[in-house]
């Protein structure tokens, strides 16, 4: 089923921005292709993974303040090739 659908997303990070500190550069159908693309990409960035589902909304809300501040439910793993202490 549809509602049952996720898509895999790579987003390359940047910390010396503030959030939202990542941008997409590619989805993919299963985490299979998308750990294929990660494995080919430069390593002089960091990258995220995350599963995203279809058709269902993930925002997260700050309960006292009512301030949209994240993602609620999202599977996300972190590929951090970049040392960024330097």
């Amino acid at each position: 089923m549809l509602e049952d659908t996720f898509i895999w997303g790579i987003f390359v990070t940047d910390s010396s921005k503030t959030f939202p500190n990542f941008f997409p550069v590619g989805l993919y159908t299963t985490r299979e292709l998308a750990m294929q693309q990660l494995e080919s990409m430069s390593k002089e960035y960091n990258y995220h993974l995350l599963k995203m589902p279809i058709n269902k909304d993930f925002s997260y809300y700050h309960r006292k303040s009512g301030k949209l501040v994240g993602m609620d439910g999202i599977h996300h793993e972190h590929y951090h090739f970049l040392d960024e202490s330097k």
